[in-house]
């Protein structure tokens, strides 16, 4: 991959950033502050996750991770489902799930399976962990995915710069949105895109 003018090598960048590691940020608390910062909020009850279900769907199609995956997943860490709400309805949410280098691997390896999430590939609150997965994002409206961007940068760019983050290009507009935030495709595995500013940033 060509990176800033010279070679460079994403295999090698991502074994300089280590395994998994505690990091400041991720810790009961930081996360409700910073996205109430974007205006995201944690779903309220089980209406809200069917929300988020039926908006996964329209913008994705069949085949993703149930009803009931998302909250088993979700409960993991209390931390991996945000939602927007405008007029008192959820419009949009945006779901990232905290890696430990278990699931880093899975996702390099191609071996990552985004409807079936194994409990040794999330990071629990409070605990180590070796980068982020965008795991999906959607909105029903215009402004709702301006708030969904500007959520993901400012979790890339602000708040964990030191840290991959990771997605798929299951759509073209979700290719674009990865591409407009800095995303790069990861070397060596299909369909697999990545960001980290602490190393890419240096290397343009």
């Amino acid at each position: 991959m060509k990176w800033g003018g010279s070679t460079f090598d994403a295999h090698f960048a991502l074994q300089s950033l280590g395994g998994d590691r505690l990091h400041a940020k991720y810790q009961p608390g930081a996360s409700e502050a910073m996205m109430a910062s974007v205006r995201l909020t944690r779903p309220e009850n089980n209406q809200d996750f069917a929300d988020v279900h039926t908006l996964a769907v329209a913008e994705l199609g069949e085949g993703l991770a149930s009803l009931e995956e998302i909250q088993r997943v979700d409960g993991l860490t209390n931390a991996a489902i945000w939602v927007v709400r405008r007029h008192g309805a959820v419009t949009g949410f945006l779901s990232t799930l905290a890696l430990t280098k278990l699931g880093r691997d899975a996702l390099i390896e191609d071996s990552f399976d985004a409807a079936h999430i194994e409990q040794s590939w999330v990071a629990r609150m409070g605990q180590p962990l070796a980068g982020f997965y965008c795991w999906c994002y959607a909105g029903a409206d215009q402004v709702t995915r301006g708030l969904l961007v500007l959520a993901l940068r400012t979790l890339i760019d602000k708040h964990f710069p030191d840290l991959p983050f990771f997605g798929r290009d299951s759509t073209e507009a979700g290719a674009r949105i990865m591409r407009h935030l800095g995303f790069a495709p990861f070397d060596g595995t299909p369909h697999l895109f990545w960001r980290c500013c602490s190393v890419m940033d240096e290397a343009a």
